[in-house]
């Protein structure tokens, strides 16, 4: 091979290929992983809008891979169970919750913080409306369809919440109210919009809230905890805040 005298050194054809020699997919390869992820989405999707509507026990496979457009065996190709599906539908929601969770801190500023988890919290309703409503269900009925790591992570969740409010209540931040019922407070009512989606559309006379009512439900929830939480009144009235508690 010839190398022209300005050229300091010279590679063979082969190292000068090597980038381009890596091993590729086959086409028809590519496709079928296309149409398999595309087959597993259906059904995802297909089984949100079920689950939502029907919750678990009522929902079938079939009507699932009916609203998807496969066949019912693709269901347990994919997932073997319908309580593994009802699992990944909820999935997404689970790191959306801890981010959320992470927000109340016994080194943060209580009014910031529960500002920003009454937001996050709403945010999460507002990005997964119909998952926010399967797992509202789902609490209601005892959590009994989720699997054993999310229930224990939604207690982890629950229990560093508490300690951080009752740490926030002992340092005199907020007023001594109970914690397990301000947060089920916040919990019930952000959960307002995918639970009673038909009575807020005949109150407001919208049939579907826009990112505007999303941040107006979050600013009034936040105005109404802050009100209640916060021991500015009784610093006003000389008063201790543990006599103010609810």
């Amino acid at each position: 091979m010839h190398c022209p005298s300005s050229t300091p050194f010279c590679l063979p054809s082969q190292a000068l290929e090597a980038d381009s020699a890596a091993p590729r997919v086959p086409a028809p390869a590519r496709q079928e992983r296309r149409s398999r992820l595309r087959h597993r989405q259906l059904i995802l999707d297909a089984a949100r809008n079920e689950f939502a509507a029907k919750g678990f026990s009522a929902c079938q496979t079939l009507d699932i891979a009916l609203r998807a457009g496969v066949p019912k065996a693709n269901l347990y190709y994919y997932f073997h169970t319908k309580e593994n599906l009802y699992a990944e539908v909820l999935q997404p929601l689970l790191e959306p919750l801890h981010q959320a969770s992470r927000l109340l801190r016994p080194e943060a500023d209580p009014a910031q913080a529960l500002q920003a988890y009454i937001e996050a919290r709403m945010q999460i309703v507002e990005d997964f409306p119909l998952r926010s409503k399967i797992l509202c269900s789902e609490l209601l009925h005892g959590a009994q369809q989720l699997p054993e790591a999310w229930r224990e992570s939604l207690e982890a969740q629950n229990r560093s919440e508490i300690a951080c409010l009752r740490n926030w209540a002992e340092r005199g931040l907020i007023r001594a109210i109970a914690p397990e019922h301000l947060l089920l407070f916040i919990g019930a009512a952000t959960q307002t919009y995918p639970t009673l989606g038909w009575q807020i559309a005949l109150m407001s006379g919208v049939a579907q809230p826009s990112s505007r009512d999303f941040q107006s439900v979050a600013a009034t929830l936040t105005r109404m905890v802050l009100a209640g939480a916060l021991p500015a009144l009784a610093s006003a009235q000389g008063l201790p805040a543990r006599a103010l508690a609810i």
